[in-house]
């Protein structure tokens, strides 16, 4: 207790400049998170699938790009590993769409029509199944692909942001507006669009629908494919590590509502800052433990604004 009030005096009265450097560590770090999460909330808007197994391919993608990394490393030692990370990116964004396609077409496929109680156990089913698997195949040694940037300082060294995290942050940016651009634009965008608003009148409409939810799971796939490339350089890659992301995912989606790009990207960002504080006050050992209470927060907070709205409705 002694530690946390003297964390807090630290921000509110001795060093309050300390604020700003957790606030944009945390933007940095929720620009990620609002990647991941929206490919779950496509997958449940479109499929009304609450998919669980979104963390596990996050792991997968980062293991994909990491080995990646150091095969090509060893090619060309001398050349900036931000070249590497950049080209491994679509390498583990393929990877990932093509696991996905498949638990699709193994499992997913099966569950499609059944209540969502069902998706989370076959999911969940899946998840340990893949944590199993990357376990075996990976070991359960902790990696990290190092990306050699520097440590940006400002304010006599009072904010320090992370390179890693920043270049982090614009790639997932690139990744999240050409993703956004491919829903909106495309021909297969509209197609999905259309199923999500209603399944059966896309169907009269010559809408190959089960093609369409393979499709979606797949572009899910490889939204997590290239979040897990972000994570190996930003974090660290360890296989039971995805329900971590997994349960920010949720909370996003949750607290944003399904298809609502805008509330997607604020909650991500909101859980980034709020992780950043939770870490700093309480000490980074209980940093993803908070995940775990924002949760049933979230669930009320949502519960909550519904409520409301209905009342304002009547």
């Amino acid at each position: 207790m002694d530690n946390i009030l003297a964390n807090i005096n630290l921000l509110t009265s001795l060093a309050p400049v300390l604020n700003l450097e957790l606030i944009v560590n945390g933007l940095l770090v929720g620009a990620l998170f609002a990647l991941i999460a929206y490919g779950m909330a496509l997958v449940w808007g479109v499929m009304n699938i609450i998919n669980v197994t979104q963390g596990a391919y996050v792991v997968f993608g980062g293991y994909i790009s990491f080995y990646v990394v150091r095969a090509l490393s060893g090619l060309a030692p001398g050349a900036p590993p931000i070249l590497w990370i950049v080209i491994s990116m679509p390498v583990a964004a393929a990877a990932g769409a093509a696991l996905s396609y498949a638990i699709f077409r193994l499992v997913v496929q099966r569950i499609l029509e059944r209540d969502l109680f069902i998706s989370l156990l076959a999911t969940f089913g899946i998840e340990l199944v893949l944590q199993q698997t990357m376990n075996q195949l990976f070991t359960a040694e902790e990696r990290v692909v190092d990306a050699q940037l520097p440590t940006f300082a400002f304010l006599d060294y009072m904010v320090n942001v992370p390179g890693s995290r920043a270049f982090g942050a614009v790639l997932g940016v690139v990744a999240a507006v050409l993703i956004v651009l491919l829903v909106r634009y495309t021909r297969f965008g509209r197609a999905m669009r259309a199923t999500a608003q209603n399944a059966q009148a896309a169907r009269i409409m010559g809408i190959d629908t089960d093609r369409i939810y393979a499709m979606t799971y797949a572009l899910n796939g490889a939204i997590c494919g290239i979040a897990g490339s972000i994570v190996a350089f930003v974090f660290v890659l360890h296989p039971f590590q995805g329900f971590i992301y997994t349960l920010r995912s949720f909370a996003i989606v949750i607290l944003a509502g399904i298809g609502n790009i805008v509330g997607v990207i604020f909650a991500a960002l909101g859980l980034g800052v709020y992780e950043n504080y939770a870490g700093f006050i309480l000490g980074p050992e209980y940093q993803n433990g908070m995940v775990f209470i924002i949760v049933p927060i979230t669930l009320l907070v949502r519960a909550w604004i519904v409520r409301r709205h209905r009342q304002y409705l009547k």
